[in-house]
C-alpha cells in the first residue's frame, strides 16, 4: 500500500452552499448530490422496489372480497323430470316444469387465504434483493454523478487558469505597448516593434475571447450535472488545483468487491437464482384455504326492502389443492433459459472484473506519469521565467532586441499553462484511481 498526501479534496466544510458562493469542489459536489436529476430517479426507483416488496408480501395475506347477485328471471328456467315425479303420471314420461321463482337477490362475502406455495415463499426473497439491488444502484448513479461533476469542475478550473495565465500575459504587453507609443513618438524605436507588439497583443485576446466562450459552455454544463439552474451565477475557487492539494494521497490496492458495478452484478446473480427456484416451484403442489358467507332471498316481485322479507343465510369453508402434473415440458424450457441467463451474467462479471483491473492499471500508470511530467513542468516553468526576467532587463538596458522579449514571453506563458494543465491531469488521475478502486466518495467527505 502507497500513500500520497491529499489534502484539497475536503479541507473546511461547507454546509448547505449556495450556489451564488464562490465554489470548492466538495461544494459544487453537495450541491450536485442534493439536486442531481439523475440521484432523484434512482431514489423514486428504490422507493418503487420498497412498494414492490409489499405488493409480493400482500399475496401471502387473507384476500377478501364482498359481492352481490341480483338475477331477475323473465321466464324461468324450465326443468325436464320423469313423468308422476310429483304427482300423477307415466314413470316413462318426461314432464317438464319451471323451477324456482323469478327473481332473487344474493350478498356475501368470500375470504381467500394462501396456505402454501413455493413460488410465493422465493418470491418473497426475491423481493427483498431487489430491493438490495435498487439501493446498490441508487449508489451507482451517485458515484457517477460525483465523478462527472468532479472532472467537469477541474475542465472548467484548467481553463479559468489558462484565462488567468493570459490576462497576465495581455496586461504586460500592453504595459510594453504604451512604453513602445511613447519611444516610438520620440523617434526612440521603430514602429515595427511597436507593431509586433499590438499583433501578440491582438492574438492573444481573441484567445481569451475564445476561452470566454468554452467557460461559458462548461460552466452551463457543470450546473446542469449539478442539477441548478443554468442562469444561476456560481463562480469556483482555483484552490482545487495548486502543488500543495496533490501532495497527499492515499492510494490503496484495487478490490472488486468493493466497486458498485461488480456488487450489482453479483446481486443480479442472486436474483437469477431466485427466478431459476421460481420456475422449478411452479410444479410444486399449492394450498389455499376459503371460505364463503352470503345471506339469499327470492321472491316473485321485487319487494326485497320489506321489512318482513325472510332472508337464508348460507356458508362454506374449504380447501384447494392444486398439483401440477404434466405440462408439456413448459416448466423445464424456462428452467433452462433461466440457466443459460445465469451464465451470461457470469461471463459479464469475469469481462467486468477485467475491465476494473484495466481502469486501476490504466489509472496508476497515468498517475506516476502525470506526477513525473509535473514535476518536469515545475522545472521547465521556472527556468522559463529566469529567462524572462533576464531578457526583461537586457531589453531594458537596451541589450536585446525586442524579438527576444516576445519569444521570451510566450515561452514563459506556455510554460505556465503546460504546468497548470499537469496540475489538473494530476488531480484527473487521482480521481480516476478513486473511481476505479470503488472510493470516489472519499471526495465528499
Amino acid at each position: 500500500m502507497m500513500f500520497f498526501s491529499f489534502p484539497g479534496l475536503g479541507q473546511a466544510k461547507q454546509e448547505n452552499p449556495s450556489p451564488s458562493d464562490t465554489l470548492d469542489l466538495k461544494a459544487c459536489l453537495n450541491l450536485g448530490l442534493e439536486n442531481s436529476r439523475s440521484i432523484k430517479k434512482a431514489l423514486m426507483d428504490e422507493e418503487s422496489a420498497k412498494f414492490y416488496r409489499n405488493e409480493v408480501k400482500a399475496g401471502g395475506l387473507p384476500q377478501i372480497s364482498a359481492y352481490g347477485n341480483y338475477n331477475n328471471f323473465i321466464d324461468v328456467f324450465p326443468q325436464a323430470v320423469p313423468g308422476g315425479l310429483f304427482g300423477p303420471g307415466d314413470a316413462d314420461d318426461v314432464a317438464v316444469i319451471a323451477l324456482g321463482v323469478p327473481q332473487s337477490l344474493k350478498a356475501g362475502v368470500t375470504v381467500n387465504q394462501l396456505i402454501f406455495n413455493s413460488s410465493y415463499l422465493i418470491g418473497l426473497k426475491a423481493a427483498r434483493t431487489s430491493e438490495e439491488f435498487y439501493k446498490t444502484l441508487s449508489l451507482q448513479t451517485e458515484e457517477q454523478v460525483i465523478y462527472d461533476i468532479a472532472m467537469n469542475y477541474l475542465g472548467v478550473t484548467q481553463m479559468e487558469l489558462q484565462r488567468e495565465n493570459l490576462r497576465a500575459n495581455v496586461d504586460q504587453l500592453k504595459g510594453l505597448e504604451r512604453i513602445l507609443e511613447a519611444q516610438v513618438a520620440n523617434d526612440l524605436v521603430r514602429k515595427v516593434d511597436l507593431n509586433r507588439v499590438k499583433v501578440n497583443l491582438s492574438t492573444l485576446e481573441s484567445e481569451m475571447e475564445n476561452l470566454e466562450t468554452e467557460i461559458f459552455r462548461g460552466l452551463s454544463y457543470l450546473k446542469l450535472i449539478m442539477g441548478i439552474p443554468v442562469d444561476t451565477p456560481i463562480e469556483l475557487k482555483k484552490s482545487e488545483v495548486n502543488p500543495e492539494t496533490i501532495a497527499n494521497f492515499q492510494m490503496t490496492d484495487l478490490d472488486p468487491e468493493s466497486r458498485t458495478d461488480i456488487q450489482v452484478l453479483d446481486i443480479q446473480k442472486t436474483l437469477y437464482d431466485y427466478e431459476y427456484k421460481n420456475i422449478k416451484a411452479t410444479n410444486h403442489p399449492s394450498l389455499v384455504g376459503f371460505a364463503d358467507f352470503n345471506r339469499n332471498s327470492f321472491s316473485n316481485n321485487f319487494d326485497f326492502l320489506s321489512e318482513s322479507k325472510v332472508w337464508y343465510q348460507g356458508s362454506l369453508i374449504g380447501l384447494k389443492l392444486q398439483v401440477p402434473i404434466f405440462d408439456g415440458f413448459a416448466v423445464k424450457s424456462r428452467a433452462a433459459q433461466s440457466k443459460i441467463r445465469q451464465q451470461q451474467l457470469l461471463e459479464d462479471r469475469a469481462q467486468a472484473l477485467d475491465a476494473a483491473q484495466m481502469e486501476y492499471n490504466n489509472a496508476t500508470k497515468k498517475y506516476f506519469n502525470a506526477l513525473q511530467t509535473l514535476r518536469a513542468n515545475e522545472a521547465n516553468l521556472k527556468l522559463a521565467e529566469d529567462v524572462l526576467k533576464e531578457t526583461a532587463l537586457l531589453y531594458r538596458e537596451g541589450l536585446s532586441p525586442l524579438t527576444d522579449l516576445l519569444e521570451a514571453e510566450s515561452t514563459q506563458r506556455q510554460a505556465r499553462a503546460n504546468f497548470n494543465n499537469q496540475l489538473v491531469q494530476v488531480r484527473i488521475a487521482q480521481l480516476e484511481i478513486l473511481k476505479s478502486t470503488g472510493q470516489i466518495t472519499r471526495i465528499t467527505s
